[in-house]
């Protein structure tokens, strides 16, 4: 897939911004702070209706604005088609459309537009609290597998329910019921998350040793608190053990301490945590790796390639690996990369100069 058109009204730091783009590999290239995030943010906010950058929706109203609006054409080859989405940001409330339709739940919208994003931060992809891990498996599995959604959202209802019938001491028969519910729905939570693990582990492996140049051994292990058994029936059967051998804990603790809402996804490089005992390169080319091998997994399931949306990423690069880095992604479907000079390797994309909060193409 690729994006055709970029509408921006009120967007960030754009008043308004119209831009096309050509089919391959742009780059978009000015000093700090003249909008080239704000253009790749604006783009992946329509694949899950929220900023990468972790910002609140008022933040991206620009300031003196009411609303925000985010207009975007693009090409999916998977049905062949043109379509349009769109967004209209106000203060506390946000609507959707898909071809000149509203959508009624984002829900309806997941998978349509797939992006897969990088920026800086995600340096410390590994090495932060293990939610953004558990929230990076749950966002990859809702835009593939709408029944994975539907569970996860039930299963955050329950826990909710359940958590708070602990605090207040709710009766036994109560909890148990909920219980039994959980154990239900974390069933398909595991069981999807465990085997995206095992898929994502095994593309990224290669992926690492080329963009470090040299053969290293990666795997990423999902650590969960409930049993891995692939046999539904067993798998209840351990969970309900397991809860019963932590019912004082949780009696005291007045929270649920069993289930995928305490999940992990960890990296080990050579037998080693990344997060403990890789260097700071290292835990960068690893998010890297686990980003492209992302962008397979979604073409595999989806059959469409997704936008690959790279910011600032070839910066804190050597310049070895930063070859290999752009080696890697100029390939089919549409990368756009970020950055404040133009280095060697981008001569086979097309460059969009952002200056002044404007984007023109060189």
């Amino acid at each position: 897939m690729f994006v055709k058109k970029l509408v921006l009204h009120h967007f960030r730091s754009y008043d308004e911004l119209d831009v096309s783009f050509p089919e391959g590999n742009i780059y978009l290239t000015g000093e700090n702070g003249q909008g080239k995030t704000n253009v790749l943010e604006a783009i992946d906010y329509l694949t899950l209706g929220r900023s990468f950058r972790r910002a609140e929706d008022k933040e991206l109203i620009q300031n003196g604005s009411t609303e925000a609006s985010i207009y975007l054409e693009y090409h999916d080859e998977s049905d062949g088609e043109d379509h349009v989405l769109s967004c209209l940001i106000g203060q506390g409330y946000k609507a959707f459309q898909k071809d000149a339709e509203k959508v009624r739940s984002l829900s309806r919208m997941l998978g349509s537009l797939l992006a897969v994003h990088y920026d800086p931060s995600l340096v410390f992809f590994f090495k932060e609290e293990p939610m953004e891990r558990r929230k990076f498996l749950d966002e990859v599995l809702s835009q593939v597998d709408a029944k994975y959604l539907y569970a996860l959202s039930r299963y955050k209802k329950l826990l909710k329910e359940r958590n708070t019938a602990l605090a207040k001491d709710y009766d036994l028969d109560v909890l148990n019921v909920l219980k039994d519910q959980l154990i239900q729905l974390s069933y398909r939570l595991v069981q999807e998350r465990k085997r995206l693990a095992k898929i994502l582990s095994a593309k990224m492996a290669p992926l690492y040793a080329r963009l470090f140049g040299e053969e290293r051994e990666v795997h990423l292990l999902y650590k969960t608190t409930c049993p891995l058994d692939d046999d539904q029936e067993s798998y209840v059967q351990a969970m309900q053990e397991l809860f019963q051998s932590n019912r004082s804990s949780e009696n005291l603790r007045k929270t649920t301490l069993i289930g995928p809402h305490r999940d992990n996804l960890l990296l080990y490089r050579e037998g080693k945590d990344i997060a403990l005992q890789g260097s700071q390169g290292e835990n960068r080319l690893a998010s890297l790796a686990l980003r492209l091998a992302l962008q397979e997994f979604f073409l595999e399931r989806k059959g469409k390639r997704p936008l690959l949306l790279l910011d600032d990423v070839t910066s804190d690069l050597d310049e070895r690996r930063a070859e290999n880095l752009l080696r890697e992604i100029q390939q089919d479907g549409q990368v756009f990369v970020t950055g404040t000079q133009i280095r060697k390797g981008y001569d086979r994309f097309t460059v969009y100069v952002c200056q002044d909060n404007t984007l023109r193409r060189k």
